[in-house]
């Protein structure tokens, strides 16, 4: 029965930040619908801002994969993606060109590991019986789909379409994140008895 409550209490303290996954998710979500909303910026505005929004989301999930160290399951998952996505995010940031040239394999590659992130804490959620899980399983899925068709073409994928695809697969980069934050804040909830 100790160790039931240390298990309890740890997972309660491991939890309590998930209000970082939801502004990471807010922020893709932004992102995304300015993309729609600004189609005709730049080509180059876009390669500029996706870097931003790589390393940012890379030092949220780096803090909250730190602030967690006593979580029981996706903490080092998601330690080792923020960290990639940090260091991508300063290629793009510094490396403008590179990233206009390559921008549609930089967001391909980001996009496959955020939908296989968001799969796999979808499942660690379901295995934890959180109601909703299903939903970040699913959204993780669509991301994988769109990731793996700007990765097939890359060369194929025109200015106008990787702008669509790159809005759209924000958008779903977007619900996966807020979709995991408001389930891990369900869990929080309920660990503290107001379920």
């Amino acid at each position: 029965m100790k160790n039931l409550n240390a298990l309890i209490e740890s997972s309660k303290q491991a939890i309590r930040y998930w209000w970082l996954l939801l502004v990471v998710g807010i922020v893709l979500l932004l992102v995304g619908v300015l993309t729609f909303l600004f189609p005709a910026r730049s080509y180059l505005g876009l390669s500029m801002l996706l870097g931003w929004v790589i390393l940012l989301a890379g030092v949220l999930e780096v803090v909250l994969s730190a602030s967690n160290r006593h979580f029981i399951t996706g903490r080092g998952w998601m330690l080792a993606g923020g960290i990639i996505e940090i260091i991508l995010g300063i290629v793009l940031i510094f490396n403008i060109g590179l990233a206009a040239s390559m921008l549609p394999l930089f967001l391909g590659f980001w996009l496959l590991m955020r939908a296989f992130g968001a799969i796999g804490l979808g499942s660690d959620m379901r295995t934890l019986e959180i109601a909703g899980s299903g939903w970040t399983i699913l959204t993780g899925i669509l991301l994988l789909l769109c990731s793996l068709w700007i990765l097939f073409q890359p060369a194929g994928v025109g200015t106008a379409a990787v702008i669509i695809w790159a809005g759209i697969t924000l958008l779903f980069a977007g619900v996966t994140t807020c979709t995991l934050a408001l389930q891990l804040r369900t869990a929080h909830h309920c660990l503290e008895g107001r379920c």
